[in-house]
């Protein structure tokens, strides 16, 4: 961890600036680094990632009991058999699933397949304007594993300002300050536009260097695949060059949803097994 601790009476913006600083320096990308904030700071939204005191001892005795660095109350066997499932370094009990994409992809109509609720927890309609206008986050638990979704509104677009991005981002990165996070990069099966061309550097500038390695891309609208008689294989070989470069850096992790389909309790549990795998390299 790479921890920068702050004293009572700081301001937001100096911190941010020396955090940038520390960027310049190190190399490391700034949400990479984590300000401790002091014990009698009240909670608020700051743009950068924070523990509190407490919150920081809580992680580090967390990761100390997963490596069994430190000894731990004895478990009934269901509660080990769960404590000892892990993912690299964390536990598989949770994990944050970041719904990223341009607008019309379908990223609210995924989260609610992905929550599997009755009642929808993300308003989806078809639209030629954007529906998702800030970052909303709704949990779920899917065989065993605490799953937290995070649709966003889409802050890739070239028009969309600076600061409206740079809120998003913000939000966003709150909303993952703990537990394994993954980008599901949403992507429409049947339209590939100019803005998705780069899409991976704009996570990258958005997330960190590392994101594409936590990133598994999910296409949507399955059914026109269907339609057309081809096959998800089919259609990853025969794609545009400029698309199965994305998928070349993302690992070649994709998956196929269809949204308004009666197999999608399948397809959650195909794109659970994608991100386990993932997490578990």
């Amino acid at each position: 961890m790479c921890l920068l601790v702050v004293k009572d009476g700081f301001l937001p913006q100096e911190v941010w600036q020396q955090i940038e600083k520390l960027h310049h320096l190190t190399g490391k990308h700034t949400d990479e680094f984590i300000v401790v904030v002091p014990l009698r700071c009240k909670h608020e939204e700051y743009p950068f990632k924070f523990y509190t005191v407490e919150d920081l001892f809580k992680t580090l005795r967390k990761l100390a009991e997963v490596r069994e660095l430190i000894p731990t109350k004895k478990r009934s066997s269901a509660q080990t058999h769960t404590q000892n499932r892990k993912i690299g370094n964390h536990s598989v009990t949770k994990v944050n699933l970041v719904l990223l994409g341009m607008s019309g992809t379908g990223k609210s109509a995924t989260g609610n397949t992905i929550l599997g609720k009755r009642t929808p927890q993300f308003f989806s309609e078809a639209s030629s304007k954007p529906i998702t206008r800030e970052c909303q986050a709704a949990e779920t638990e899917i065989n065993g594993t605490r799953v937290r979704v995070i649709d966003t509104p889409d802050m890739f677009d070239d028009e969309i300002k600076s600061s409206d991005k740079n809120r998003h981002v913000t939000m966003c990165k709150q909303l993952c300050q703990s537990d394994p996070c993954v980008y599901l990069l949403v992507m429409h099966v049947s339209r590939f536009t100019d803005g998705e061309r780069d899409i991976l550097r704009k996570v990258e500038e958005a997330f960190g260097r590392r994101a594409k390695e936590q990133t598994i891309i999910l296409f949507t609208r399955g059914e026109e695949l269907q339609r057309a008689g081809m096959s998800f294989e089919a259609f990853l070989q025969e794609c545009q060059p400029e698309l199965n470069n994305i998928v070349k850096q993302c690992g070649g992790r994709c998956v196929l949803f269809e949204n308004k389909t009666s197999r999608q309790h399948q397809q959650v549990t195909e794109l659970m097994q994608t991100v386990n795998r993932m997490l578990n390299k």
